[in-house]
């Protein structure tokens, strides 16, 4: 009779299994059978914005041109928007907007942006990287499309080409972390490396080059290695954050901004940069385009200071992904799908500052309320076209408050940059290490 009784609770244990089961597939196939998902609808926000930094740089470039030529060719405004790839010049407006209470007469609009993109970030996290950011729209797309590609590799080359640009890496943030340490407690200067006592630590910069790819798994983790290359970005954050916000008066900055030429220029000498690029440049930036294909996120991952700095903020923010221990049935699908190798499945709430508010863990969730981005505390699901019309919205709000209240053009006039465009190859418009001739 107990034997029975046995069977018959083995029988109804299997069947309430197979209804857990069942009800997944049933959600699985309801969230398949929906056009429209969270990824698809961040792609669009990421193909507007991305088409939107084409337009402004091709404007700027017409910009240029029409006054490098004396106002030969059409006549195209010059974008403001061009502004938010100066982050050492964001930096500088933070820091002389904290200091006087004034915004940047000269790039007010990458300060603004700078500003909007700190301030969103403390409220909904990294959603910038995912949502907004063209970088990162680019890093995305492709890495989705080195995953086709390593689809076609085999176990053991798909391991190398994921692997090796993060070994490297690390290699190479075990001698840049370091360092920027030693510079920042101004043991050392740019001045030291033109020293021929550097030469004396070349060993260890080799010797740390290949430590990660000589070292054991049971001695070297990949937690570890991966930590290490991560610190790289947090080091160039920290450079700009003492030099500028802690240790440079903002009257210097103010100093700066009215008699330093190349200040009024840099947005152009960035465009020169790219146009006329050096060998060198060329090299670095085509390495970081295929290991950005063969590794999820790399350029974000490892060395954006944007990133480094969004993430820190984002740490503040309530809204969180949050997992429903009694629904999940631990498929690991969140975990696969995470850009950023979190261990989203043995999470309760994930707290970590490389969660880029993607929602691609949510989106591949078989399970309804399993797994969700909620406001902590008060345990509200936050829907993900809801966080896209607070995270994107909030965004152009600040971007349009600027614009209608005066702080989104600069104070430079069309025939000062005419002037100063067709002299652009006037030393005085060139710095060497952050030094700068003064007017």
């Amino acid at each position: 009779m107990s034997q029975r009784k046995d069977t018959s609770s083995d029988v109804l244990e299997i069947d309430s299994t197979h209804q857990v089961e069942d009800k997944a597939v049933d959600e699985r196939k309801r969230k398949s059978s929906r056009w429209m998902n969270s990824n698809r609808f961040r792609w669009i926000f990421q193909i507007v914005f991305l088409i939107i930094t084409i337009y402004i740089g091709w404007k700027f470039y017409l910009f240029v041109q029409y006054c490098e030529t004396g106002g030969a060719t059409k006549y195209v405004s010059r974008p403001p928007g061009i502004e938010a790839f100066l982050p050492i010049g964001a930096f500088m407006g933070l820091k002389y907007f904290l200091g006087t209470g004034k915004v940047d007469p000269i790039h007010p609009a990458g300060f603004v942006i700078f500003a909007s993109i700190l301030i969103t970030s403390f409220l909904f996290q990294r959603g910038f990287c995912s949502w907004i950011c063209p970088v990162g729209t680019i890093s995305e797309w492709g890495w989705r499309f080195g995953d086709w590609i390593k689809s076609k590799f085999n176990r053991g080359v798909k391991y190398w080409v994921e692997i090796f640009p993060v070994k490297l890496t690390c290699g190479l943030s075990m001698i840049s972390t370091p360092i920027v340490a030693l510079m920042l407690l101004d043991v050392v200067s740019f001045e030291s490396f033109k020293s021929p006592n550097m030469k004396a630590i070349y060993p260890l910069m080799i010797a740390a080059i290949i430590i990660p790819f000589a070292l054991p798994r049971k001695v070297w983790s990949a937690r570890v290695e991966d930590s290490i290359a991560r610190a790289w970005k947090y080091s160039i954050f920290a450079f700009f954050a003492v030099t500028i916000l802690i240790k440079m008066p903002a009257q210097q900055i103010e100093i700066m901004f009215t008699n330093v030429p190349f200040m009024k220029v840099a947005d152009v000498r960035m465009l020169k940069f790219f146009i006329n690029l050096s060998m060198l440049a060329i090299i670095i930036i085509s390495v970081i385009f295929v290991f950005s294909i063969f590794n999820k996120n790399y350029w974000c991952r490892y060395f954006c200071p944007y990133g480094a700095v969004i993430g820190i903020l984002g740490w503040a923010s309530s809204l969180r992904i949050v997992r429903d221990k009694e629904k999940c049935i631990d498929c690991g699908k969140c975990t696969k799908a995470c850009p950023v190798y979190i261990v989203v499945e043995k999470k309760k709430t994930v707290h970590n500052l490389e969660c880029l508010a993607c929602y691609d863990c949510v989106n591949v969730c078989p399970v309804n309320g399993a797994l969700d981005m909620k406001i902590v505390g008060i345990g509200k699901k936050i829907h993900y076209a809801v966080y896209a019309g607070l995270a994107v919205g909030l965004f152009v709000i600040f971007m349009n408050t600027a614009r209608f209240t005066g702080y989104w053009y600069n104070n430079i006039t069309l025939q000062e940059y005419m002037y100063r465009i067709a002299d652009i190859d006037n030393p005085k418009y060139q710095h060497k290490q952050g030094k700068f001739e003064v007017e």
